[in-house]
This record gives structure tokens, C-alpha cells and sequence, in this order.
């Protein structure tokens, strides 16, 4: 499974980048990265060279807040919003770059006339954005037709120039928490921009006095003339109260509390008080008249209980109730005189009782009665008291009214009048509040170019693009270059790296049976062990080996593991399976007939084809004569039994097959073998078309045994190459040169 890359791991490497790994990258990219850095700090600083000095001066001003004032005299007496602190000060910012101001400014220094016009126009054109710049130059380049500026509608294209160029040079820098300006100057000239610095100043305070000036005058005869129209108004206006006094005789409306008034709420609150004692005689004649026929109930009314006259004869009731009571239980018959003489007195004792209950009840009704009629009787004087009120209101709302006016129109009066008299105070005062705190002097260096920090620019720039290019061109560089990446895109076991070797004297392949370097030597012979390793088979081995694409040096691998396996003792013979472009049998420097083909077709025996090498115990077969049908030649029976009987004559069969992406002969002849070795050439081939080549091998079911990376260049990428190769194996190949 491929791991894609990350910001910790750029290479989608089997393991996390090390600090190491990007020092490594920087060695390897190392040209192009220091022709990008030369480039870019080159440039830097030749322009900063060249660029033209220029100096800068500056003068101090102070704007104190009360400047202000004379102003906004005007806007104040207009009901108008005053400016804010921020407002104003913003305000004054924009005057000190005002176009008129630097016209009055060019006026005041004298450098409005021709003769010193070019100059100014020349040393002193406004900066532009780079956005700017760069329209311009494509327009330019385009031969698109060139923008002319229209001059300002009371300033003629010369003058326009002159002003433009003035205020390029201007900067107008406010000093934080302070209200101190700061008026600088930019020119080639350090004794311009000194002048130029200080007659700005200058200016701006002329201007802010003059300005003060002819607004508070202004202000005066505003105030003025408002001052007599209010005054006028005024004196209409107390003469209308005063003839309205005296016509509707409204001398009383100016007392706190006219006696209209206080009548009217005398009766109203003693109709309240008539109003609750209404309501509470009609409830409790309600009340009664509700129990009549209920003399049980009636009694028990509070008023009834309370009377002393029906306590008496509820008394008397008890008594005689009580008398035949004890005649009844004495068993005197009810006919008797005595008992028919208490009968009489307690019916006599009731029908008094009843009429003097209802007299009780008679008389709750005339008191809610007699209540009723004092209601009314204040309710009735209560509407008269109101239309003589509304009519003290009719007269007393008109008299307010022009009673308001008056006092509106005084108010108005001393207010006006007493902002007359601080405007006049104002108007006489000719000095200003903003003074020059520091003049500018020469300037002794300049400020542009700043050439420390152009070089520092230059150089970060020049360090920033290096890096990008040498890791944008590590990244977008899809090549197979270190054993992580065989591992880890390749998904093969990594048998060792071979580095890059010189031909023989004769310009053959160098083996290392013939005086090979000690470091190429020292890799075949520990590949020779991984391939040894790889398999515990019993029997002869046969190893194919292959590659992605032609050029990768699978020969020179081939050819070498073969010596290595001689060397250890074992009958080898190397197989060009290579019909196509057979090589074998130059680096043995052999006949190339007979060979394999000669065998497969039959014109030839396996023991004429095979011949002995000058290496003990290692033996070749050619590719033999050149067939129009190798992949047919290869997949046949005959090449299959072919393998079998060498098998049985040798302990380890190297097969160099052709690359798998220049034709199917590795594809057809993998499964036959032990093992697959795949070469893969250091920076040679890319990681998309090796996976494609491994995926035809493994459809062919090839087993693979691993991987070797061929001719890396370990002295030339020494440090690249450090954590794979040994450091005294790139010394000893370096001495033998």
C-alpha cells in the first residue's frame, strides 16, 4: 500500500522524513538551488545599487484642539452636528495633502515657473502600485494606447503636473497619541526636501490663520442679523400677552392655584366620599331587602341586633317563652286563664318586635335615600364647576401659549447674545493654535535605497526560491532514487544498491573478476548473498533478471551475480534471454553463435551452445542467432525442458531477460524461474511505469525475490547516498578513481 505524501513526509516515503533527509535533497539539488538563490540576490542587489538616493526631511507640527472652534462658528449657530475629535483631526490630514495647499506651497517656494517645472515633474511623479505598474507594462506591450490624466478643472496640464509631482514627494505622518503631525519630504535633492518641508508647514498654518479669520467674521455678522430678528420677534410677542391680559382680564391664570380650580377639587373629592357612602347604605338596604319575610334573618342583621328597643323585647320574648315553657311542664292546660294570659303577652311582645324591625329597616332606607340625593346634588354641582373651569381653560390655554412664546423668544435672545459677544472676543484674536514645533533640516543620508535591507531581501528572497525550486523539482520528480522508495512504491524486498562504475579499458562492461572497484564489488557480492538467502529450495536455482526499461543495467547485474555465485564455489551459467538485443556474450567476449535460439530451434546441441568462461565454475549461453519470434522461441515446450536439463548440470541459472516494458519475453519466461530480480536504474525510471512493469510480472506469476538499485552515483551524491552506502567504500572508490 503506497503512503501518500504529507507534510511530514513529501515523498510518500515508507518512513517519516528526517532534518537529514531534506539536507540531503538541498546537496542533491544543490545547482539549481544556487543558481536561484545567485539570481535573485544578484538582482536585489544591483537595483538597490542603482537605485537613485533619495533623501528625506521632516518637520513637526502641533494642531491643538481648540483650532478647531473658529471653523465650526458657523455650523454651530445652524443647530448643526459638531465634528468629532477623530473627525477633525482627519480633516486637518487632509488639507496638509490637499492639492491646494501644495499649489499655494509651489506658489510660496517659487517653483512654479518653467524653468523649474521639468525638474519637479521629472524627480518627483507620484509612486504607483505595482498593480499599476504592471498595467501599464502590458499595455505598453500591447501597443495599447496610452491613458492621459485630465488636469483638475481650475489647473492647467502644467500646473496639474507640477502639483502631482510636489505631492509624490509629500508624506503627512501623524505621531501616535500625540496631536503632532509629522510633514516629510522625499527628493533627490536633501536641501529640496528641507524647503519643501518646512514651506509646507508654513503654508498650512498661513492658511489655518487666514481660514480662522474670514470664518469668525462671518460668524459676527451671522449673529448679528439673527440677533435683531430674534430681538423683533420678542418684543411682538410680549406685546401680544399683554393685550391678552388686558382684554379677557387673565390676571388670575398668573397665580399658582386659581380658586376655579380648587373649588373643583373640593367637589370632587367630597362626591367621592357622597359616592362610597352611597354604594354602602344601597348594600346594605340590598341586603335586607333580600331576608324580607325572614324573620330569623332579619334579626341577625348588625343594625337590628344593635338596636336597644328589640334587645328589650328579645328579652321580654325569652321570658315569656320561658313562663309557658314551666306552665307547660306544671301540665296546666293550654285553656286555662293563666296559660291563655302568657299566650297573649309573648304574641303581644312579637308584633312589637316586627314593627320595630321594620322601622330598622325603614330607616337603612332612608339613609341610602337621603345618600342618593347628596350624590346626585354633587354630581350636579361637580358639571357646573367643570364648565366654569372649562371655561377658565379656554381663555388660561392661549394665555400659555403666548406666555411660552415669550419665554422661547428671551431664551433664544440671551443665547444669541451672549455667543455675539464670544464671537467678537474670537474675531479680534489673530493668532492660531497650530505652530510649527520642529523644523526639518538637510537631510544627511538618504533614506532610499535602504541597501542592508534590500540585500537582506534579496537574500531571503533568493534562500525562499531556492528551496522551493530544489524541493518543487524533488517533489514533481517521480524517479526511483533511494531503497525507502523501492520498498515503499515498489513493494519488493531491497537486495542492495550498486553504484555507478566507468567501462573496462576496452569499453566493455567492468566485472569484478577483472579489476572492478572495490565498491562495485563489495555490492554484487552482497547482493549474491540475498539472492543466496532468498530461497531454501533444494536444487539447482534459476534467477530471471530484469528490468523496467532498456538502460538500466541489467546486464552489467546479470553478468556480475553470476561471477559472484562462481566465485562462491558454485557451478553457474548465465542465459541471454535477451534475443532482441543480446549482450551477454560481449561482456565474456564470446562468440553469439550457437546460442539459445540455435538450441530451441534444433540447428544446434546444448553442448555446442554452452561454453566455458574465463571465470572457475561460471559457463554462458548466448542468445545465439537473431529470431523474427523470440516470445514464441521462449514459451515453447522446448524452452521449458531446456531449463529442466540444465538444472540438472548446474547449480545456479542466470537468465538475463529483456525489459518488461520494451517487450512480453521477461512476462513469458517469469514463472519458470526460481526468482525475479528486479534492476531498477537510480534516477532513471519513474515510479508509475516500474509499478506497471512489476504488475505484467505478477500477472505472469513471477515470484519475486527483491529489488536492486543500479548506477547510483554515490561520489557524486556522496552525502545523498550516506545512509545507504557505506563512507569508506566512497573513499576507496575514490582513490581508485
Amino acid at each position: 500500500m503506497n503512503i501518500r505524501p504529507t507534510a511530514s513526509n513529501p515523498y510518500g516515503y515508507g518512513q517519516a522524513f528526517h532534518i537529514t533527509d531534506y539536507v540531503r535533497v538541498l546537496y542533491k539539488r544543490r545547482w539549481t538551488a544556487l543558481l536561484a538563490f545567485l539570481a535573485v540576490f544578484a538582482f536585489s542587489t544591483v537595483n538597490s545599487v542603482k537605485k537613485t538616493p533619495i533623501y528625506e526631511a521632516s518637520a513637526s507640527v502641533l494642531i491643538e484642539k481648540d483650532a478647531r472652534r473658529a471653523s465650526q462658528l458657523s455650523t454651530v449657530l445652524q443647530d448643526q452636528e459638531v465634528f468629532s475629535d477623530d473627525e477633525f483631526y482627519q480633516t486637518q490630514y487632509r488639507i496638509l495633502e490637499s492639492r491646494g495647499l501644495a499649489a499655494r506651497t509651489l506658489d510660496r517656494l517659487g517653483w512654479n515657473k518653467p524653468s523649474t517645472a521639468s525638474a519637479a515633474a521629472l524627480t518627483e511623479v507620484p509612486k504607483k502600485s505595482m498593480v499599476d505598474s504592471a498595467i501599464d507594462w502590458a499595455s505598453n506591450l500591447v501597443g495599447a494606447p496610452k491613458r492621459i490624466e485630465p488636469p483638475p478643472a481650475d489647473e492647467t496640464t502644467q500646473q496639474a503636473q507640477l502639483v502631482s509631482g510636489f505631492l509624490g514627494g509629500l508624506r503627512i505622518e501623524p505621531v501616535r497619541n500625540t496631536h503632532l503631525v509629522n510633514v516629510k519630504y522625499q527628493s533627490p535633492d536633501p536641501q529640496r526636501a528641507q524647503l519643501a518641508a518646512n514651506a509646507v508647514a508654513a503654508e498650512y498654518i498661513a492658511s489655518s490663520k487666514d481660514s480662522r479669520s474670514y470664518a469668525s467674521k462671518e460668524a459676527t455678522d451671522y449673529l448679528q442679523q439673527q440677533l435683531e430678528e430674534q430681538q423683533r420677534k420678542l418684543l411682538d410677542s410680549q406685546a401680544a400677552l399683554a393685550q391678552y391680559k388686558e382684554t379677557h382680564d387673565a390676571v388670575s391664570l398668573d397665580t399658582p392655584q386659581n380658586i376655579v380650580a380648587s373649588g373643583l377639587a373640593d367637589i370632587s373629592a367630597s362626591l367621592t366620599a357622597a359616592t362610597m357612602a352611597q354604594i354602602d347604605k344601597r348594600a346594605k338596604y340590598q341586603s335586607i331587602e333580600a331576608k324580607k319575610g325572614d324573620r330569623a334573618a332579619l334579626a341577625a342583621i348588625p343594625d337590628v341586633l344593635a338596636n336597644p328597643d328589640i334587645q328589650k323585647l328579645n328579652l321580654d320574648i325569652r321570658n315569656a317563652q320561658a313562663e309557658i315553657a314551666a306552665l307547660k311542664a306544671k301540665g296546666v292546660g293550654a285553656k286555662t286563664a293563666e296559660y291563655v294570659a302568657a299566650s297573649s303577652t309573648l304574641d303581644m311582645l312579637n308584633a312589637r318586635l316586627d314593627q320595630q324591625i321594620d322601622q330598622v329597616v325603614d330607616s337603612i332606607k332612608n339613609e341610602w335615600v337621603m345618600a342618593k340625593a347628596k350624590e346626585d346634588s354633587l354630581k350636579q354641582q361637580l358639571d357646573q364647576q367643570k364648565q366654569r373651569a372649562s371655561d377658565q381653560n379656554k381663555t388660561g390655554i392661549y394665555y400659555d401659549a403666548l406666555k411660552r412664546e415669550v419665554d422661547s423668544n428671551k431664551q433664544l435672545f440671551d443665547t444669541l447674545l451672549q455667543r455675539a459677544k464670544e464671537t467678537g472676543v474670537t474675531s479680534e484674536f489673530k493668532g492660531s493654535s497650530i505652530e510649527i514645533v520642529d523644523k526639518a533640516e538637510m537631510p544627511r543620508d538618504p533614506v532610499y535605497p535602504k541597501t542592508s535591507r534590500d540585500l537582506m531581501v534579496g537574500f531571503m528572497g533568493g534562500c525562499a526560491l531556492a528551496l522551493v525550486l530544489a524541493f518543487g523539482f524533488e517533489y514533481m520528480d517521480s524517479r526511483l532514487r533511494t531503497p525507502d522508495e523501492i520498498t515503499q512504491h515498489l513493494q519488493l524486498p531491497f537486495l542492495g544498491i550498486v553504484p555507478t562504475v566507468p567501462m573496462d579499458e576496452d569499453g566493455g562492461t567492468p566485472l569484478i573478476t577483472s579489476g572492478a572497484p572495490a565498491t562495485f564489488a563489495e555490492a554484487i557480492r552482497a547482493i549474491r548473498t540475498a539472492v543466496i538467502f532468498s530461497s531454501a529450495a533444494e536444487g539447482a536455482r534459476s534467477v530471471l533478471i530484469t528490468s523496467t526499461a532498456p538502460h538500466e543495467g541489467k546486464t552489467l547485474v546479470s553478468s556480475n551475480i553470476a561471477c559472484a555465485l562462481a566465485q562462491s564455489d558454485q557451478r553457474t551459467l548465465i542465459v541471454d534471454g535477451d534475443m532482441r538485443r543480446p549482450r551477454v556474450h560481449e561482456v565474456f567476449k564470446c562468440p553469439q553463435e550457437p546460442g539459445l535460439s540455435n538450441v530451441l530451434v534444433g540447428t544446434s546441441e546444448l553442448h555446442e551452445a554452452v561454453r566455458a568462461t574465463g571465470v572457475p565454475n561460471l559457463y554462458i549461453l548466448p542468445a545465439g542467432h537473431m529470431p523474427p519470434n523470440p516470445a514464441e522461441l521462449l514459451g515453447s515446450q522446448k524452452y521449458t525442458e531446456l531449463l529442466n536439463d540444465l538444472r540438472h548440470q548446474f547449480d545456479w541459472i542466470i537468465v538475463d531477460a529483456p525489459p518488461v516494458m520494451a517487450v512480453t519475453d521477461a512476462c513469458v519466461i517469469a514463472h519458470q524461474s526460481t526468482g525475479v530480480l528486479f534492476v531498477v536504474g537510480a534516477e532513471m525510471t519513474a515510479r508509475r511505469t516500474a509499478t506497471f512493469a512489476l504488475d505484467q510480472l505478477r500477472a505472469a506469476k513471477a515470484h519475486f525475490i527483491g529489488a536492486v538499485l543500479n548506477r547510483a552515483d554515490v561520489q557524486r551524491h556522496a552525502y545523498y547516498y550516506a545512509p545507504y552506502y557505506r563512507k569508506d567504500y566512497t573513499q576507496a572508490y575514490s582513490s581508485k578513481g
